[in-house]
């Protein structure tokens, strides 16, 4: 008997490592620690915003100007514009798909998820891992994260900028990088965060951007 319970015993605790191994939780990362990642060759970027945004605003770089470095492989689609001036939105229904494609059976690579300040990258990273992809980050702040679900401050803009257009191509007015009103405190270190309202997105930091766009970043089916 004795021996029947501690076979039971050592069963149950495998399959407890097991599951707890395989469980997995997507990761918070800053911009400037996203940006020392890919620059290492550590990790993949991945930018779920629309070619529109990416057009329109700019994306990551290495170097100010340089050749972009994040894969583009949008959550949601932009459609247009309704009738009270508001962008409308399908989603990627081949998101799952291209990320399969372009990334293969590596469950185990360093992925980064992007967006404009939180919400997709949130949304694009659970899916991730729902792939069984097992090391997944995102670009934001995990406080605001925590506080309402989704995230904010972070992505390539953060929440500083929304709505407010300053620095978008065709905006010459915008304030310069580091010296936003709506900008409370910038940090570069996840362990550094106390606050929920901390950014940590690529422009507040000041990290390198280009307006070029890059098709081989662009997969498609």
């Amino acid at each position: 008997m004795k021996k029947k319970l501690s076979s039971l015993l050592v069963a149950f605790t495998v399959v407890l490592v097991i599951g707890v191994g395989s469980a997995t939780a997507f990761e918070n990362v800053t911009a400037q620690e996203a940006y020392d990642m890919v620059n290492s060759g550590q990790a993949t970027l991945i930018d779920v915003r629309t070619l529109e945004e990416v057009v329109w605003v700019g994306s990551p770089a290495l170097v100010p100007g340089g050749d972009p470095i994040a894969y583009l492989i949008p959550w949601k689609f932009w459609t247009g514009v309704n009738g009270i001036g508001k962008s409308t939105y399908e989603m990627n229904v081949d998101f799952d798909a291209l990320v399969k494609g372009k990334f293969g059976d590596d469950k185990c690579q360093a992925l980064i998820t992007m967006c404009l300040k939180g919400k997709r990258g949130t949304a694009a990273a659970k899916r991730l891992e729902l792939l069984d992809f097992t090391n997944v980050y995102e670009l934001d702040n995990a406080l605001k994260e925590e506080e309402n679900g989704y995230g904010g401050c972070g992505g390539f803009q953060g929440t500083n900028y929304s709505n407010t257009y300053d620095g978008y191509r065709g905006h010459p007015e915008r304030l310069p990088e580091n010296n936003s009103p709506w900008k409370i405190t910038v940090e570069t270190v996840t362990e550094d965060i106390n606050n929920a309202e901390d950014s940590v997105s690529w422009k507040d930091t000041g990290l390198p951007i280009t307006q070029a766009v890059d098709p081989n970043l662009i997969p498609t089916l």
